[in-house]
């Protein structure tokens, strides 16, 4: 546990966060949000994600088994909710990810591809302070303001449209193979296409050897 020293509006912003999110995991998570965490935190994907059964029109599905199971790649939840949710010495919830969280936890209580409204109904524009600008698409525990949630939110919806098209593909390639290829697998596939798509590069099956 830690000291919860968060002052004001935004130490009551975190909390309804944790309550709210962290307590059931984060759902909306894209392959660059898996990308990002195992690369500064020095861990494989798969040393912090869970599988759960994908229906057969998610796009997020992946295919196992040859084609026999599709599942989703998510952050691995625990007792307490999402593994990297930290308990305060005040029984409080905060991320233990800070900026590396998925965007979709730090674009709260906006919810990613819903027209940036959030889960009350609220505009999400309404969520932080207006004279504040963001860097980035979140700031460790503040809400965003409405310059940043659009940031957050086209970030978001490129990150989403990759993590589709990578499932997609994986799934061409995952479907008949004698030795159907394992979650790892998918998730070391994930890693270099996210690599090839940050130098521009082709998808990893397209390289000619």
């Amino acid at each position: 546990m830690t000291a919860d020293s968060t002052p004001g509006a935004d130490g009551a912003w975190q909390s309804t966060r944790a309550k709210r999110l962290c307590y059931r995991g984060p759902r909306l998570v894209t392959g660059a949000d898996l990308v990002r965490i195992a690369r500064t935190l020095a861990l494989e994907p798969w040393h912090f994600t869970q599988t759960a059964p994908a229906a057969a029109n998610d796009p997020t599905g992946v295919v196992l088994d040859n084609a026999r199971r599709r599942v989703n790649v998510r952050i691995a939840n625990a007792a307490h909710g999402c593994v990297f949710h930290v308990l305060t010495l005040e029984g409080t919830g905060r991320c233990g990810l800070g900026e590396l969280a998925p965007v979709s936890c730090r674009m709260y209580p906006a919810v990613p591809g819903e027209g940036a409204r959030d889960t009350e109904g609220a505009r999400a524009d309404d969520a932080g302070d207006g004279d504040r600008d963001d860097d980035g698409p979140g700031t460790v525990g503040r809400p965003l303001d409405a310059t940043g949630l659009a940031r957050a939110e086209r970030g978001w919806a490129a990150d989403r449209d990759h993590w589709f098209e990578t499932v997609r593909r994986w799934n061409a390639l995952a479907k008949d193979p004698e030795d159907p290829p394992g979650i790892e697998d998918f998730q070391r596939y994930l890693l270099e296409a996210h690599a090839a798509r940050e130098l521009g590069a082709p998808w990893p099956e397209e390289v000619v050897v």
